[in-house]
């Protein structure tokens, strides 16, 4: 079983006592343009920040641990 967490019931001690953390997660999204589609994988920080796009999930995870960043999974 997989350990779930309510993003509704994290409290603010969460973010508080992480403060030197900064957290990104990627979003698969479809480009559609001129009857051509092609998937982007936007990273976004954990203020919602749009901070890059990459044509693979696994280039968008590599740059945001190359930034420095923790990469977490909204699923």
């Amino acid at each position: 079983m997989v350990n779930q967490t309510d993003k509704d019931s994290i409290s603010g001690d969460f973010f508080s006592d992480n403060e030197s953390v900064s957290y990104a997660f990627v979003k698969k999204e479809i480009h559609e343009e001129n009857n051509y589609s092609t998937d982007i994988f936007s990273v976004y920080g954990s203020d919602g920040t749009l901070l890059a796009a990459f044509d693979s999930k696994e280039a968008a995870i590599a740059a945001i641990m190359q930034s420095g960043l923790m990469y977490i999974s909204l699923h």
